[in-house]
């Protein structure tokens, strides 16, 4: 669908600037509608919109292409489009390996251009078939982050093998079928270069990002996040039917174990505190949100939750926790809780609010001899 000339004598750089250009494009288009729908408040799965996004904009782009050469005797036009519209399909939107999705998508293509009757047709297919499980095998079997050369080793074989079939069926000559394999070659290092550079970034944002809110120690949620969140929720119980709780513990006698055992000993408990939580979280929902506030104190928000709903995780956490022990240096600690839990209420005026009543929960809990969940 896409030779390395885009129309007629264009130049491969030409080429590499389409290319480009559909993948800026689309980077922008998705931001713009995620922005949309974000300042919209209109709840959606991010994976899932850059993948439909996707989808459609690259089978738009490869009909569009399809159809303007379409009965015009130049079929070799896009050939080359449809080997990089697999790279976009697989390692830029991530898609996982499902036939039920990419098998018809090749299929139409064929009765789109006559082609259901040539078996090199049908081998052409299969050769984007065998090239979408194996991007796929590469992106799930190997350890890199971007394993370019993988990546780009298979891709130029099932280049050559694409262009051999693409060769028989359209009687190219050997002239001709070599320029076209320099010409992809040049355009798949240049597209998996882009993508690296694509990958390198969102890697490094997301390790800046990780690194703002999460806490070092215990790799909980930090305050500052908590506090983002928090103002977030309470804005929207505040103009929407949302309803949210928020369950805040700390560890009882938290100052004995440093004195005891010393500082060391305090942080394999915190760290095993989080991930007794942590692990009872993800076993429940997903969306709920551990956060480290303070030295020994910790924040859960159940988003979407009210407080009835609460009772059986806060409970579950509590009893996991006050069970449990941390081990140190031959020295077994064991821990206990205290607990306080509040729903926020439209009645609430400020944040401060609310968060006191959830604070008072808490040391009332302490207060009446610790290890107790207090419900306000």
């Amino acid at each position: 669908m896409l030779t390395s000339f885009v129309i007629g004598k264009a130049s491969l750089l030409t080429s590499l600037f389409f290319i480009m250009g559909v993948f800026i494009v689309f980077q922008v288009a998705f931001a713009a509608i995620k922005k949309v729908l974000t300042i919209k408040d209109v709840n959606f799965d991010e994976y899932t919109l850059r993948a439909v996004l996707g989808i459609i904009y690259i089978l738009v782009i490869l009909f569009v292409l399809q159809n303007s050469v379409r009965g015009h005797g130049n079929s070799l036009t896009f050939v080359n489009f449809q080997l990089v519209a697999v790279i976009f399909y697989t390692v830029i939107l991530n898609v996982p390996f499902k036939f039920h999705l990419f098998a018809p998508i090749v299929l139409a293509f064929m009765i789109f251009n006559s082609a259901i009757t040539s078996w090199e047709s049908w081998c052409l297919g299969a050769v984007l078939l065998a090239f979408f499980y194996t991007l796929n095998y590469i992106k799930t079997h190997t350890e890199k982050v971007f394993p370019y050369l993988y990546y780009l080793g298979s891709s130029i074989f099932f280049g050559v093998l694409y262009w051999f079939f693409a060769k028989l069926k359209f009687s190219i000559s050997d002239q001709v079928f070599w320029k076209e394999i320099f010409d992809l070659t040049i355009l798949e290092i240049f597209t998996f270069g882009y993508i690296a550079t694509l990958f390198a970034d969102v890697e490094s944002r997301t390790a800046l990002f990780r690194d703002a809110t999460h806490d070092k120690l215990t790799s909980a949620y930090n305050y500052d996040a908590f506090d983002i969140d928090l103002r977030e929720l309470f804005r929207k119980v505040k103009t929407t039917d949302m309803k949210f709780t928020m369950l805040m513990f700390d560890i009882d006698h938290f100052k004995h174990i440093n004195d005891t055992y010393g500082h060391l000993a305090g942080h394999a408990v915190l760290k095993n505190v989080v991930k007794i939580v942590q692990t009872v979280i993800d076993n429940n929902d997903p969306k709920i949100k551990l956060y480290r506030t303070g030295g020994e104190e910790f924040n859960v928000i159940f988003p979407n939750y009210k407080l009835a709903d609460t009772k059986p995780i806060v409970e579950e956490i509590f009893s996991a926790i006050n069970h449990s022990d941390t081990k140190f240096d031959n020295n077994k600690i064991n821990l206990t809780v205290s607990m306080g839990v509040s729903q926020m209420s439209k009645d609430d005026i400020s944040i401060n609010d609310f968060y006191s009543r959830v604070d008072e929960a808490l040391y009332h809990s302490k207060r009446n001899g610790r290890q107790e969940i207090t419900v306000e």
